[in-house]
């Protein structure tokens, strides 16, 4: 698809989110996409709803098992001690998990998320209880507009995306976005692309 502008993108809601252009005409060149994943984005850890934290704690003692000597299993470390309020999240309070040894607390030392490694081992499935922000990404949410985050922008190939593009970052997330959007949601986003590409067809035959 011929690269578009913001200008040629009417606003676009789904369930009750502003989607940001961004999603449409950016993207990955063939071969590349988000799931190149090197764990960088983990570092600095994340901010997870207050109800995201207490179900991980909930889930203490399974967390622990796949938790390595670069953890602390002490789940009075996992999280910072300062809660903030931001509409982003559903109570409308956060908080940030916490860093240690330079990473995220839940970050072992091969750069594997022991949230979802142990909701996988155990059948709960990856993201059971994953803080959304972390699923999301580099999708974020952010004043209710689903928009890409550019943390690492031309720093990371799986954080980067690009004008020009072969998949386009919509659907190089797809799963992500069905998770926060539903598949009936997602599907709107196909139908908004569609449009936008007859859109641009149609001009480029004038």
């Amino acid at each position: 698809m011929t690269p578009a502008t913001t200008d040629t993108m009417p606003l676009v809601m789904v369930k009750g989110f502003r989607i940001s252009s961004d999603l449409f005409i950016s993207g990955y060149a063939a071969g590349e996409g988000p799931c190149q994943c090197t764990s960088l984005c983990c570092e600095g850890g994340v901010y997870a709803d207050l109800h995201e934290r207490d179900r991980i704690l909930e889930h203490r003692e399974l967390i622990r098992k796949y938790m390595d000597e670069t953890q602390s299993t002490d789940d009075r470390h996992w999280f910072e001690a300062e809660e903030h309020d931001d509409s982003d999240f559903p109570s409308g309070r956060c908080v940030g998990t916490a860093v240690i040894h330079e990473k995220c607390a839940f970050l072992d030392k091969i750069g594997r998320c022991s949230i979802q490694a142990a909701t996988s081992e155990d059948g709960m499935g990856p993201w059971a209880l994953k803080p959304l922000f972390c699923i999301l990404y580099p999708i974020e949410v952010s004043e209710k507009t689903v928009t890409f985050d550019a943390m690492l922008q031309d720093e990371q190939p799986c954080c980067s995306v690009s004008p020009a593009f072969a998949t386009p970052l919509f659907r190089a997330c797809r799963d992500e976005l069905v998770h926060l959007l539903g598949e009936d949601g997602y599907a709107e986003l196909e139908r908004q692309y569609a449009s936008l590409a007859q859109t641009q067809t149609a001009k480029a035959g004038r």
